[in-house]
C-alpha cells in the first residue's frame, strides 16, 4: 500500500503581506466595528481627530447659514422690486390726480366750478393796517 507522507503545514513568512483585497476589507471591517480606535496611534492623535471633526461640523453649519442668507437676500430683492413697482404705480396715480383738469372735473361733481377770472392783488397800506388793528 501506498504510504502517504504526512506533510507538516508550512509556516507563512513573517514579512510584509501583499497589499490587495484582503488588506482593504480587513481595514474596512476595523473601521466599521471601531477596533481601529483602540490602537495607540489613533489614541495619540485623538485631539487632532476631534479638531478635524469640529471643523467638519463648523463647515456644515456654515453651509446651512450661507444658504439661509442667500434665500433671505433673494426674498428681500423680490420684495424690493415689488415695492418699487407699487411706488411707481402710486406716483403715476397721484400725478394724474393732481392735474388741474382732473381737479376741475372732480370738484364739478360737488357743484363747484373753476373760476375763469384771474385773481386780483389787493394792496393795503401798512399805516391803514395798523390803524385798523388798533381800533377796539
Amino acid at each position: 500500500m501506498n504510504k502517504r507522507k504526512e506533510e507538516t503545514p508550512k509556516a507563512k513568512p513573517a514579512g510584509p503581506r501583499p497589499k490587495g483585497k484582503h488588506t482593504f476589507s480587513r481595514g474596512l471591517v476595523n473601521v466599521m466595528n471601531g477596533t481601529f480606535l483602540t490602537r495607540e496611534k489613533v489614541l495619540a492623535n485623538m485631539p487632532y481627530l476631534l479638531f478635524v471633526a469640529g471643523l467638519m461640523l463648523f463647515y456644515i453649519g456654515y453651509g446651512y447659514w450661507t444658504e439661509r442668507t442667500v434665500r433671505e437676500l433673494d426674498r428681500t430683492s423680490s420684495d424690493l422690486k415689488e415695492m418699487r413697482s407699487e411706488y411707481i404705480t402710486a406716483r403715476s396715480h397721484l400725478e394724474r390726480a393732481e392735474r388741474q383738469s382732473q381737479v376741475a372735473d372732480d370738484i364739478g361733481g360737488m357743484g363747484l366750478r373753476e373760476s375763469r377770472v384771474p385773481p386780483m392783488r389787493i394792496g393795503v397800506d401798512k399805516r391803514e393796517l395798523k390803524a385798523q388793528r388798533s381800533k377796539p
